[in-house]
């Protein structure tokens, strides 16, 4: 029981980082000035990020 929340806390902190990193990234890329579409598209590709991770953490 404590194994499997341990695992789910550390998936969720990774899954986070990554996420963080990449909104980062984009900022870093466009100067602190992104337009919208950037963002979205960031929006979109973190959450796609967090979907396939968890839906390939759920299939071991």
């Amino acid at each position: 029981m404590i194994h499997l929340t341990i695992t789910r806390i550390t998936s969720l902190l990774k899954q986070t980082a990554y996420v963080g990193l990449g909104f980062l990234v984009m900022l870093l890329i466009t100067g602190g000035r992104p337009s919208g579409f950037t963002v979205g598209l960031c929006v979109v590709l973190g959450i796609g990020f967090v979907v396939w991770s968890e839906s390939k953490r759920s299939m071991k």
